[in-house]
């Protein structure tokens, strides 16, 4: 008896938590409020008269159309994000619209935005059925089905959007938006499924497939521009036939570029002459013990004998060669072999800073 008892209770609990069932989209507790009418408005005793009235504590009237109570949705709402390098939500909130700014490397920032809104399409399967080339397009329908309701019946919605971009002249950036355009819902539970906020939350997350989609296209440019910033070092000759380096960047970048590389090396810059591309050095490869903790001698990298060194800088606006001499005498095509590797390494880490 006492275990049909038990039983009866769980039943009867399994009983009342299937009637309280509750959508997560649908709203909870008491709805009392829902039905509250206007008072009407103070009558004075006879005789009497009410002070004057103050419109400062006054309710506005409220529209009467949107949903209340226990048909509110309470479906939390999806916030774009701006996951894509120079990429913002839009401060606008009554739209779902982010803004894009342009990069270093990005030569085009409208197209490349509008290649990667319609590679986003492409991935979530949904069709242009117009477009305008980097202004607006429309989509075809995107399908969700859903189970809804006490009886989880299912319902099928279709959605549909348009995406417009606004350019101003300048083209360094642009504004994306997305809106649901055109709604069907179908199935045994049609009547149940949910709007406002599942139609705003479809429009964003779409949206943000999108800034995915851009925030990986990035990656490339990113990558390209690091590689275009990498100088490129080469064993060659200057144009006295003397033994240098070449590298693929012009005089007014190698030029500042040398200081910090020098000084990475292990070289002591003692002059310079930037009208003649000149560079007078000192190297020590090991300075040694020093008490003066404040002295700037640098261990050298190279396999270079100490003493007074010259560095050449000579270049055009896209080429420049440096030519490395002890005392007057310049450093031969084997010593320009055996030191490349340092070197180069030095060049192109300081160029990368």
């Amino acid at each position: 008896m006492k275990v049909s008892s038990i039983a009866m209770i769980c039943l009867s609990s399994l009983a009342v938590s299937a009637c309280s069932f509750t959508p997560r989209e649908q709203a909870e507790g008491g709805f009392d409020y829902t039905n509250t009418q206007s008072v009407q408005a103070l009558e004075p005793a006879p005789g009497k008269q009410l002070p004057e009235r103050s419109r400062r504590y006054e309710i506005p009237p409220v529209d009467g159309t949107g949903a209340v109570g226990a048909n509110m949705n309470v479906l939390p709402p999806v916030l774009v994000r701006g996951t894509a390098a120079g990429s913002r939500a839009s401060e606008n909130v009554d739209v779902t619209a982010v803004d894009f700014s342009e990069l270093d490397g990005m030569e085009d920032l409208p197209n490349f935005t509008w290649e990667g809104i319609k590679a986003a399409l492409q991935r979530e399967n949904l069709t242009i059925v117009a477009e305008t080339p980097e202004q607006s397009l429309t989509t075809g329908w995107q399908q969700e089905q859903l189970e809804v309701g006490e009886d989880e019946l299912a319902a099928t919605v279709q959605r549909q959007y348009q995406v417009t971009m606004q350019v101003p002249d300048h083209r360094r950036t642009a504004t994306v938006t997305v809106d649901m355009v055109d709604k069907k819902v179908s199935g045994p539970g049609a009547s149940e499924v949910p709007g406002g906020v599942s139609d705003t939350n479809a429009e964003a997350n779409l949206l943000n497939a999108m800034i995915n989609e851009i925030a990986v296209r990035q990656q490339g440019v990113f990558e390209a521009a690091e590689a275009a910033a990498t100088v490129t070092v080469q064993p060659s000759f200057n144009d006295a036939g003397f033994p240098a380096y070449q590298l693929d960047i012009g005089f007014d970048v190698a030029w500042p570029l040398m200081a910090d590389v020098l000084e990475g090396l292990g070289f002591e810059i003692d002059d310079l002459n930037q009208s003649a591309g000149m560079y007078y050095l000192e190297y020590m490869r090991d300075p040694g013990f020093s008490l003066a903790f404040w002295n700037d001698q640098r261990e050298g990298k190279l396999d270079l004998a100490d003493g007074s060194y010259q560095l050449n800088v000579k270049g055009d606006d896209s080429t420049t060669t440096l030519t490395f001499y002890r005392g007057d005498t310049p450093l031969t095509a084997a010593d320009i072999d055996r030191l490349y590797g340092p070197i180069a390494a030095e060049i192109r880490q300081r160029s990368a800073l």
